[in-house]
């Protein structure tokens, strides 16, 4: 490893399901061939998901040919002559000719080997379709072709004539071609246009990554763990492209490497200079310019204008987007804007100052103007601009924006003479929007120290600013895991004293402590606090102050999750009446559907909790709600997969973590994490991902009792792995030792008693009264029927029976079930037990508990009940996915039979074929004849 890169090959990320279309595709060739169509822009991965399919594919012959530029047009027949070397690699000299036939001679012209002297070459097309046409009657032949774009006449002319045969013959035909180097005019659309019209043809194009797979992508080529903020930025400048991924993780220190840069810029240094020059203009805007202010910019007549356009269009650098246009790559932008003189970099960056000075002033215009600004050195315009922009920002809750705009403000201010006049406020309160705006983009360290700096400097005399001041800044400190923020909050309350006037103020501030109250575990407290908060923001709103309102609004949703939390059942309820006060407010509204959502799953209504974080999910990206709430409601779907049993769901939303800024909604959904590997069996991975979080944990669990509690139980779980069953207690004291874990209490029972069974075992007795007291606080809560009913049956108190269907954890009815098998067969019931440990092995087969199969199915192979018939294995949907299998039906003729996504049907095949250890979907499927004849 050489400065934190990974040198060699990296995984493929973000391909499995088209590498798992073209192994469909390939499998179903049988009297009737397939052909497929692999396209993307330059950097998708092409070549990298053909060589990894090709080293895949055992017991076929596989040939594979890539068409070349030769910078003047396409170099002749490349694609061919590697396809008649690979056969001769193959098969043998012998043998290709004997299956060519008379016309082997003509080969001769690309492989002389093939001949004793040149043939007609005239006939090379006819004789190489007919070659491999014989040979697939004989060979379980592939035929790959690369770079179609840069194809000839007849290297296109012989790969369309393949495609017609595999429509009669055993022959698999796969393409590729980059869709950014074939334009209107290119000699080889109207060849895909006829092989679709004649429905030859399966389209393969391939999609651009995720954040989350760009995330797993870069992390891989880099070696090390990447900030989050590195990662954030790689994933918007690629744009998900797999090639610029690499490039710009490889040399993440680089702003654009420069490798990356020429290849960029190959497609600019072939425009006229016309063209260049649009290109230059273009890239001073950014990456999408609007026509009007292009067109002021560009200051030509329209004619010429539209020339270069078309040029570039053409040349596939720009593209047009309505009424603006854009670069085809953004990563092109940086690279155009980098060949920009500096005297032309100041006059351009003027000149779209000035023109979209007559824009509509929206937050990214402002923006724009301001950094237009700043480029063209004019600091106190720049500085004017900016301070607008952050404005309409904040009213926009574009928080990233008006981040960005509040940091750009400050870097300036002692660049212009008499800031303040030019702002029209002091810096301090610069630095109160910022830190808020930082707050809300998730970017918690930084807004810290912007509110510090802004309590440093706010006025003393200012009663009510200040106060408001230290208000944010105890928020902050609770984000950002260094306080709980109560003696920030306490000083605040002190400087506005019992004045009326100030009601409002004095009401937000006791909310922001009940709110911190109800997060670190202090329930009761935080319920009395809202409702003094929800008394003195009432009398401010019938003083007339409509500010209040949504005050109200929050410290019922806090009353109502503090009530929940505790047990009390009729905080559940008290939801629908803080939803009530809500509506219309955004933030509200997003601390609904998070504390909704998750008593929800508290109370065993985990599909209910799904629906509702979704429907917060949905009215936050529509309301541009701050990034923190998205990420928290994000991870209440991923916690509501988890206990409903979805866990390879679950596993599959995991993937934006790594691009999260730590935080507090980071350590929760990184716990959650944890906990998922433990319940799918992973318990090494668990080890090394709690090791790795520890510190981040242990930073933001201190103030959050949820991330608190579920520590202690994965702490707990992988104890009791390791058989240290003192420490499995030491978590589980948690349980009692302090209240503020509420119902989420409950879990730790369970580890408690596993450990107290271990004790007893090897002597060693333990008081297990602490967590009985625990279950009967808790005795009337929904799923205390469920930790009790295992309470008592890990200590041989009760039947594992009475938890296989009570509400609670899919997870843990699915050990109850195994434990209930267990139990029968250390009782002599041995059928009895055969038959539960198989539906065990199914049910936890079915939720992705892989552990818990492995060790349902290893207790009946010790006992010697026999092994479990494979398609007992199978779940319902899985036996149902198999049939079609059996019938040759594709994955997606599968998903639109069955209604489900390609990629669910891809898991299930998945998971059939480690069932049932078939190395393929054709061995899959005679396992199912065999077994239903």
């Amino acid at each position: 490893m050489i400065g934190g890169m990974q040198i060699g090959r990296v995984p493929l990320v973000g391909r499995q399901a088209d590498l798992d279309a073209l192994r469909e595709e390939v499998d179903a060739v049988g009297a009737e061939g397939r052909a497929v169509v692999v396209s993307g822009d330059a950097g998708m991965g092409k070549t990298r998901l053909l060589r990894d399919f090709t080293e895949s594919l055992d017991g076929a012959v596989v040939v594979r040919g890539a068409c070349v530029d030769s910078g003047s047009g396409p170099a002749p027949l490349t694609a061919i002559t590697d396809l008649l070397r690979d056969l001769v690699d193959a098969l043998g000299v012998e043998a290709v000719r004997e299956a060519a036939g008379p016309g082997a001679d003509a080969l001769g012209v690309l492989v002389p080997a093939l001949a004793d002297s040149a043939g007609d070459a005239e006939r090379l097309a006819d004789v190489v379709v007919e070659l491999f046409s014989q040979l697939a009657r004989t060979h379980r032949l592939v035929v790959i072709i690369e770079d179609l774009h840069w194809a000839d006449s007849t290297t296109c002319d012989i790969a369309a004539r393949l495609v017609r045969r595999a429509a009669a013959l055993p022959l698999f035909v796969l393409l590729s071609y980059r869709t950014d180097d074939v334009g209107r005019a290119h000699p080889l659309r109207p060849v895909l246009a006829e092989l679709d019209r004649a429905r030859l043809l399966t389209h393969r194009p391939l999609a651009r990554l995720s954040p989350a797979e760009v995330g797993a992508l870069a992390t891989a080529v880099h070696g090390d763990a990447l900030a989050p903020g590195v990662l954030n930025d790689i994933a918007a400048r690629s744009e998900g492209i797999p090639f610029y991924v690499e490039e710009l993780a490889s040399f993440s220190g680089a702003r654009l490497p420069v490798s990356l840069r020429d290849v960029l810029l190959l497609r600019y240094e072939r425009l006229d200079a016309e063209a260049r020059r649009f290109a230059r203009v273009l890239a001073t805007g950014g990456v999408e310019v609007a026509h009007p202010v292009l067109r002021d910019v560009f200051a030509d007549d329209e004619a010429a204008l539209e020339e270069a356009v078309r040029s570039a269009v053409d040349a596939q650098v720009v593209v047009i987007r309505e009424d603006a246009y854009a670069f085809r790559h953004a990563l092109m932008q940086e690279a155009v804007y980098a060949e920009l003189l500096p005297t032309e970099r100041t006059r351009l960056h003027t000149a779209y100052a000035v023109a979209l000075e007559n824009s509509a002033p929206t937050a990214r215009v402002l923006a724009d103007i301001a950094h237009h600004w700043r480029a063209a050195r004019v600091p106190d315009r720049a500085l004017a601009a900016g301070v607008a922009a952050q404005r309409a920002a904040s009213v926009a809750s574009a928080w990233s924006t008006a981040a960005e705009a509040g940091e750009r403000v400050l870097e300036l201010w002692d660049a212009v003479p008499e800031p303040e006049e030019v702002c029209g406020m002091p810096r301090a309160e610069v630095l109160r929007r910022t830190s808020a705006a930082l707050v809300s983009a998730n970017r918690n360290d930084r807004a810290l120290a912007f509110a510090q700096e802004a309590v440093a400097l706010w006025p003393a005399d200012d009663v009510v600013g200040r106060a408001e001041m230290l208000g944010d800044l105890a928020t902050i400190e609770f984000q950002a895991g260094v306080s709980d923020g109560i003696e920030s909050i306490e000083q605040a309350l002190a400087i506005l004293g019992d004045d009326p006037r100030h009601g409002v103020q004095r009401a937000g501030l006791l909310l922001s402590s009940a709110r911190v109250h109800m997060l670190n575990g202090r329930q009761v407290l935080g319920d009395e606090v809202a409702a003094q908060a929800r008394a003195t923001a009432q009398m401010a709103e019938s003083a007339g102050d409509p500010a209040a309102a949504e005050i109200v609004a929050q410290a019922l949703l806090i009353s109502a999750t503090c009530r929940a939390s505790i047990g009390d059942v009729r905080g559940v309820a008290l939801f629908d009446e803080a939803r009530g006060y809500s509506t219309g407010f955004v933030r509200a509204m997003m601390r609904y559907y998070i504390n909704y959502s998750n008593t929800l799953m508290q109370v065993g209504r985990y599909d209910d909790a799904v629906a509702v974080a979704q429907e917060g999910l949905e009215y936050g990206r529509s309301h541009v709600a701050d990034v923190g709430p998205l990420v928290m409601i994000e991870a209440n779907v991923i916690e509501a997969h988890i206990y409903a049993g979805r866990l390879r769901e679950a596993e599959e939303l995991g993937g934006l973590l790594p691009l999260v800024e730590p935080g507090l909604y980071s350590a929760f959904l990184r716990e959650r994490l944890v906990c998922l590997a433990i319940w799918r069996g992973r318990i090494d991975g668990a080890e090394t991902a709690l090791e790795a979080a520890r510190l981040e944990l242990d930073r933001f669990g201190a103030y959050e009792y949820q991330t608190r509690f579920g520590m202690a139980y994965d702490l707990g779980e992988l104890a009791l792995a390791r058989g240290d069953a003192h420490e499995a207690l030491a978590h589980a004291r948690l349980a009692w030792e302090t209240p503020a874990g509420g119902v989420l209490a409950l879990p730790l029972t369970a580890i408690a008693a596993r450990a107290a069974v271990m004790l007893r075992e090897r002597g060693d007795d333990t008081d297990i009264e602490p967590y009985r007291e625990v279950l009967a606080t808790f005795e009337d809560w929904p799923v205390t029927p469920l930790w009790a009913a295992v309470f008592a049956a890990e200590l041989g108190e009760g039947p594992w029976a009475a938890a296989i269907d009570a509400a609670g954890p899919a997870y843990i009815r699915a050990y109850a079930r195994l434990r209930h098998g267990e139990t029968l067969l250390a009782a002599g019931e041995r059928t009895a037990a055969k038959e539960a440990l198989a539906a065990a092995t199914a049910y936890a087969e079915e939720l992705g508990a892989d552990g818990l199969a492995a060790r349902a199915h290893d207790v009946m192979t010790d006992a010697g009940l026999g092994e479990v018939a494979p398609r007992s294995l199978l779940t319902a949907r899985e036996e149902q996915v198999l049939e079609l299998v059996a019938e040759g039906l594709s994955n997606g003729q599968i998903a639109q039979r069955l209604y489900i996504s390609v990629k669910t049907v891809s898991v299930h095949v998945s998971a059939i074929l480690r069932k049932l250890d078939a190395p393929s979907r054709t061995a899959a499927a005679a396992i199912y004849r065999r077994s239903a004849a």
